[in-house]
């Protein structure tokens, strides 16, 4: 017998109460992207490059962060 999951929708808190963070992770993926696209122009060893990726990271753990916090609001 199968139980019934509750879907990822009905868990997030109202859209009201979260707009800044789903505008701020909005933003950021917008951002991871567009490093994504000029990170792969570039030469793979090159010291810009490597620059580009660290804060393509940084912005990857600020997303999951705000990710932690919206999951924890129920």
């Amino acid at each position: 017998m199968m139980t019934a999951q509750r879907s990822p929708v009905s868990s997030l808190p109202p859209p009201l109460l979260v707009w800044r963070e789903q505008s701020e992770m909005a933003r950021i993926e917008e951002e991871c992207q567009s490093l994504a696209v000029r990170i792969s122009g570039l030469r793979p060893r090159s010291h810009y490059r490597l620059e580009l990726e660290v804060r393509l990271r940084d912005l990857r753990s600020r997303q999951m962060r705000l990710e932690c916090q919206l999951s924890n609001r129920k």
